[in-house]
């Protein structure tokens, strides 16, 4: 019965649950792509022989592919969703094979700067889905849904990684192994509908927005111009602020207090499913109390946490590692459900794209940030902590410039200009 409370399922009809299941689908496939390469990094990198010092600019490289997801999604806003989604989930799974077999370092680079921009562009769409598709009062649930199935992707991608060492080829058979998902392809194609409000809005029949998907710059600008510069100030700041952070969490618990290998997956999996619980729970939360009310919360408590993790010693490592995973989780299902309402049908796809741009740079800018107070510091962590206080700027930008968007229509909240 607890449990039935705490994780309340919506009333939701057949055509919504089926969006959420192949939607899910879709992102949980390019997830587990994306996963390989934090998991079997010191593996692929004896593999293609990348010297320790190349590895930092590989990993930034490969980040910068979800900058060109933007083209990408933007044809989501002229020729559907549902096209869109189908091509960009194929083309990773196709990337995500190939560079299994990559010769060189080069070629590596290459095809997971593609899969990433596919990675980023298939988060976007399906996101849209759940925005146009699910009801005013259950959206923030449905993001979080679709967080946890997501999610489960790179669940795959852990046990995999934890029979490395008995796969034919190694790390390569991790990339090989999304070949499965081919099997799945005629279910999506079948059962994947178009969202009404697409098939509805006025782009399918009034010419003058074509020039609007080909400036989107522009026609955003003109339609709302402070959400959308508030909400991509917010968006860099907390790419800023949480970039380092996640990516040496890891390296932390071993280098500085020799977790091994079997603990530390212990503690990932733990931290995982209280991520994938808080995406459900603090999802519905947003739903009840409000938007921007969660997200503002969230985001105080996100920093705090990351700041807590990198001073902390003995118990209280995982404790604050699992609340940091609670709180971030909540926070970013709670910003990717303002961002999708804010915007009208005919910009919203775009406005995803240029949003998810501005993340891409903003953990580009926060892994450069970081190098240079490491310089300034001379300790990596002490450079990790102060970079994740400069997240706390973010709740206060959000409470002061944009408006809450739970139990209202998206018509109600960003009509058509």
């Amino acid at each position: 019965m607890r449990i039935r409370t705490a994780f309340p399922l919506p009333a939701l009809n057949e055509r919504q649950w089926r969006v959420l299941k192949l939607v899910s689908f879709a992102s949980l496939v390019t997830s587990y792509g994306t996963a390989i390469m934090v998991l079997a990094l010191p593996q692929i990198q004896d593999g293609l022989s990348i010297e320790d010092a190349a590895v930092s600019n590989v990993a930034a490289t490969i980040r910068l592919g979800s900058l060109v997801a933007v083209p990408v999604v933007l044809v989501a806003d002229r020729i559907g969703r549902r096209p869109a989604l189908i091509f960009v989930m194929v083309a990773n799974v196709v990337l995500t094979v190939a560079t299994g077999a990559s010769p060189s370092m080069e070629t590596f680079v290459a095809l997971q700067f593609l899969a990433r921009t596919f990675h980023t562009a298939t988060g976007i769409v399906a996101a849209v889905y759940i925005a146009e598709e699910f009801p005013s009062d259950h959206r923030g649930w449905g993001f979080g849904a679709l967080a946890i199935l997501s999610g489960v992707g790179s669940g795959l991608a852990l046990i995999m990684f934890g029979m490395i060492e008995e796969l034919p080829f190694g790390w390569r058979m991790l990339y090989f192994l999304a070949l499965a998902a081919i099997a799945l392809f005629p279910l999506l194609i079948r059962g994947l509908p178009e969202t009404k409000r697409f098939l509805s809005s006025e782009t399918q029949s009034n010419g003058s927005y074509v020039t609007a998907h080909l400036s989107p710059i522009v026609s955003v600008a003109n339609a709302y111009p402070g959400r959308f510069s508030a909400l991509s100030v917010v968006i860099l700041v907390v790419a800023i602020s949480n970039v380092a952070a996640g990516l040496y969490g890891p390296t932390y618990l071993q280098s500085e207090h020799e977790y091994s290998p079997a603990r530390l997956s212990t503690i990932l999996l733990l931290t995982g499913i209280v991520g994938a619980a808080s995406a459900l729970y603090l999802g519905s939360l947003s739903d009840r109390f409000g938007r921007r009310r969660m997200a503002i919360l969230l985001l105080i408590g996100s920093p705090i946490a990351m700041v807590g993790f990198y001073e902390a010693s003995g118990v209280f490592l995982p404790v604050l590692l699992v609340t940091f995973a609670f709180v971030g989780t909540g926070a970013d299902v709670s910003l990717a459900a303002m961002g999708k309402e804010l915007f009208p049908t005919s910009y919203r796809s775009t406005v995803s794209g240029f949003v998810a741009m501005v993340a891409a740079a903003g953990g580009v800018l926060g892994l450069l940030a970081h190098g240079r107070l490491f310089d300034l510091t001379g300790d990596q962590w002490t450079a990790v902590s102060a970079l994740a206080l400069v997240g706390l700027l973010a709740p206060f930008i959000l409470a002061f410039t944009l408006p809450e968007t739970n139990r209202r229509t998206l018509e109600e909240i960003s009509p058509e200009r």
